[in-house]
């Protein structure tokens, strides 16, 4: 089972995310964000295999006693795998997160990490819609080519997490 270190937004800031979920769903059969049970998020770390004790120590050094993270998402995105479309929001990472995410690595070692969460390949980003069916791949992409208003979102805690499903292990209210 994988795990994942994850900000989250458990607060009203979060409405306009929600809000791009419900338009992101429409390109999948069923909505993704949404069947999660998961509030909107960004993962800084994914291992498919770490004891849990050293994750919950990551989570810690990483985030507590850290204030909340205001993030301000400027454009949507996408990822193309080879079965499908995964689209997303676009933030502007202050420091004070690109820091934390640094100390998570430097304690548990960034090979441990998935590649694509690995410093110098992570691509910050909020989900929006994960399985939008290649047949949709025109629609989906002029969908993710929209410009946006920018907006912000304020991350509120900070998890751990084992998923799918999404199963929190430890929480890190951030002041």
């Amino acid at each position: 089972m994988p795990y994942a270190i994850n900000i989250r937004t458990d607060n009203e800031s979060a409405m306009q995310i929600r809000e791009l979920w419900r338009l992101a769903s429409s390109f999948e059969a069923s909505p993704s964000m949404e069947d999660m049970n998961y509030p909107p998020h960004i993962t800084v770390a994914v291992y498919d295999e770490i004891a849990e004790q050293v994750l919950v120590s990551a989570l810690r050094i990483g985030f507590e006693g850290k204030p909340k993270f205001t993030v301000r998402f400027v454009h949507l995105g996408y990822f193309e795998t080879a079965n499908s479309i995964v689209l997303w929001a676009a933030p502007v990472v202050p420091q004070s997160l690109r820091s934390a995410v640094q100390a998570i690595h430097e304690y548990v070692g960034a090979t441990l990490c998935r590649p694509s969460y690995r410093p110098g390949s992570w691509v910050p980003h909020c989900s929006l819609a994960l399985s939008v069916n290649l047949k949709r791949r025109d629609e989906a992409l002029a969908f993710a080519n929209t410009p946006i208003a920018a907006f912000e979102v304020v991350f509120d805690v900070a998890d751990c997490a084992a998923f799918h499903p999404v199963m929190v292990l430890q929480e890190c209210p951030l002041t």
